[in-house]
């Protein structure tokens, strides 16, 4: 079984500030450092340093190629990944407060604009049993879901950053969701939860709309839940000092699914996911604040 991640890959400037700004606004900001983000290199980075055999396929100008160069450093694939002069690597303005809160400006850039063609040379290299995870930053996702279906990829889908538009992909053909709790409100087409009876209720319903499907929700200080028709399970976060809460979802994204390949119940692997987002969010940046499997597992 391999790993592939089909996703966005971001230049991400990092603003920190004393709080978030308003409308209107402006405000000085503390200190500037660039970066790797984007929601699939995140996964995909969480993955590699997780020890899990995986491939990021993402579309990049010149100025992300040293982004490839460090996940690599990571162990992750990057030969999928089309790189064109003509276009430029998604961007985004993040800023963090003095709690670790953050509030994000995305322009897609490369992320959008991959071709069929440039899909079904991706897909090609991957068989039945392989496993597809994808996100919503990028272009095709519909057209990606089909045809990774049609091979036999089981499909993971973080349907983030979340719009209308989601209900209408082909959502039947999804094998696990991640969402977290205003992700799961919406695709469940309910009303946000902010207690635990209310995530099971969110939980319920959509296990109900997609039976044949696992559901990861994520509800940050609160925990997170899977649930699939024959087990609903639990973990509380692990309480570590909070620094960044950048690619926190997608650091428990990545060692939730290294728990379920290294043969752990969704229990543990809800448990692993808990102590690897801990590390992360008790450092600065992304991808970099990522823990290695052997910091989790000591």
């Amino acid at each position: 079984m391999r790993f592939l991640v089909i996703g966005s890959l971001n230049v991400d400037m990092l603003f920190h500030v004393p709080h978030i700004v308003m409308a209107g606004e402006t405000i000085q900001s503390g200190g500037l450092k660039l970066s790797a983000g984007g929601k699939g290199a995140n996964q995909a980075a969480s993955m590699g340093k997780a020890g899990l055999p995986v491939s990021f396929a993402g579309k990049i100008g010149g100025d992300g190629i040293w982004i490839l160069d460090l996940l690599r450093d990571y162990g992750v694939d990057v030969s999928q990944t089309v790189v064109s002069m003509d276009i430029h690597t998604g961007q985004a303005i993040i800023q963090i407060d003095g709690k670790g809160q953050n509030s994000i400006i995305l322009n897609p850039g490369g992320n959008m604009e991959f071709t069929t063609e440039e899909i079904s040379s991706i897909l090609s290299s991957f068989e039945e049993g392989d496993v597809l995870v994808l996100q919503n930053e990028i272009n095709l996702i519909p057209e990606i879901i089909l045809r990774a279906k049609d091979k036999g990829l089981r499909i993971v889908f973080n349907p983030s950053p979340f719009d209308d538009g989601i209900l209408n992909y082909p959502l039947d053909c999804i094998d696990l969701f991640f969402v977290n709790e205003i992700e799961g409100a919406a695709l469940a087409q309910t009303e946000v939860a902010h207690d635990d009876m209310g995530y099971k209720a969110i939980l319920e319903r959509l296990s109900n709309k997609y039976p044949k499907a696992g559901i990861v929700l994520t509800v940050g200080k609160h925990g997170a839940y899977f649930k699939d028709l024959s087990v609903c399970c639990y973990a509380p976060i692990v309480d570590f000092p909070v620094v960044d809460t950048t690619g926190a979802g997608d650091t428990f994204c990545g060692y939730f699914l290294a728990g379920i390949y290294m043969g752990k119940s969704p229990q543990k692997s809800l448990e692993l996911a808990s102590i690897a987002s801990a590390y992360a969010v008790s450092r600065h940046g992304a991808m970099q604040s990522m823990p290695t499997i052997m910091e989790v597992t000591g």
